[in-house]
């Protein structure tokens, strides 16, 4: 028999609570999925940010702060934890685990046997004291770094890697990267949560000194709450003494409200029939509209979460440019 049929690893471990956190840390730190949606959720936040729908970031980290404080309280870990060490008499669980070259062996200290087939070892993940071979279904076999016996750390993975056929990835799969790569994320979360806040409490105060420049300036500003998409909007009614406008200023808070309601309303006011010469511009952040014949001139814009509507006569066209100058270039600045 070849030398290489005899090779036989061995390695004991004892998973105390220390030890036992360092296992699901760094089994759960490589699931790839794990990190696909924290990505994913960056790029969410992110893209609430630019568009100003800074609710949806405050209201998902409310809720995952509710979720981290309960698994905190209720120690998730721990739990798991107290029911290994329960079924072993309460005492920590000792595993013997031998890997020779037909199969992995664990045997605990009270006798049981698991067998495992190389060809059911899905992924190889290093920790700080531990190999861990990843099975399916969240399963996952322990040796301890510390006292490998057949040979070096690096013979036992170069072993594995050549017996193990169904492994995701031929390398070792190092969970310090993993583990940092999370906590990245999580700070990019924490500080877009905090950005959100305070982007939120600027915005709620934006629409008054709207009115008060507007008012500085000779115009006539009624502030109103009104109901639109089922909840309350600020609006600002503008008018100006001896001028033939009316113009409408709405907060709606959030940028995907503003577009749907300046579509809606540009829709009706051309009985949906938008023509190219009325499309001044048309951006994700800014739009513009100006609706001039005979018998009617309306001017819509949209800046992110806001929309002017003006309303004026073509034979006074003048009033109501000149509140959409002022708007554009006071209020709504691109």
């Amino acid at each position: 028999m070849s030398d290489e049929n005899k090779k036989e690893f061995r390695s004991t471990y004892t998973l105390d609570y220390n030890k036992y956190k360092e296992f699901s840390k760094g089994f759960i730190a490589t699931n790839k999925s794990n990190i696909i949606v924290c990505f994913f959720i960056i790029i969410l936040f992110i893209l609430y940010l630019v568009t100003h729908n800074y609710s949806y970031i405050i209201l998902f980290g409310i809720v995952f702060a509710i979720i981290w404080g309960i698994t905190k309280i209720t120690g998730r870990n721990k739990l798991s934890y107290k029911r290994s060490k329960s079924l072993n008499n309460d005492k920590d669980p000792e595993t013997t685990v031998i890997i020779n070259n037909e199969k992995i062996i664990g045997t605990s200290k009270k006798g049981d046997v698991a067998n495992y087939e190389f060809n059911q070892i899905i992924g190889i993940v290093e920790t700080n004291n531990f190999i861990i071979l990843k099975l399916k279904y969240n399963v996952g076999i322990i040796i301890d770094k510390s006292n490998i016996t057949g040979g070096t750390k690096e013979e036992l993975i170069q072993f594995l890697l050549d017996k193990c056929i169904n492994l995701k990835k031929k390398k070792v799969i190092q969970s310090k990267k993993w583990l940092i790569t999370r906590k990245v994320i999580l700070v990019l979360s924490i500080i877009m949560f905090v950005l959100a806040i305070v982007l939120s409490v600027l915005k709620q105060n934006e629409i008054d000194k709207y009115a008060e420049k507007l008012q500085q300036n000779n115009y006539n500003v009624e502030i109103q709450i009104t109901q639109y998409n089922g909840r309350d909007t600020e609006k600002l009614t503008i008018t100006k003494d001896s001028e033939y406008f009316w113009g409408y200023l709405y907060d709606f808070s959030r940028d995907d409200y503003a577009k749907r309601n300046i579509e809606y309303w540009v829709k009706s006011e051309t009985d949906n029939d938008i023509k190219d010469e009325y499309v001044i511009e048309d951006s994700i952040n800014y739009e513009k509209y100006v609706i001039k014949d005979v018998d009617r001139y309306a001017i819509f814009i949209r800046k992110d979460n806001y929309v002017f509507h003006g309303i004026g006569y073509p034979e006074y066209s003048e009033s109501l440019d000149n509140i959409v100058d002022f708007i554009e270039n006071e209020i709504l600045k691109k």
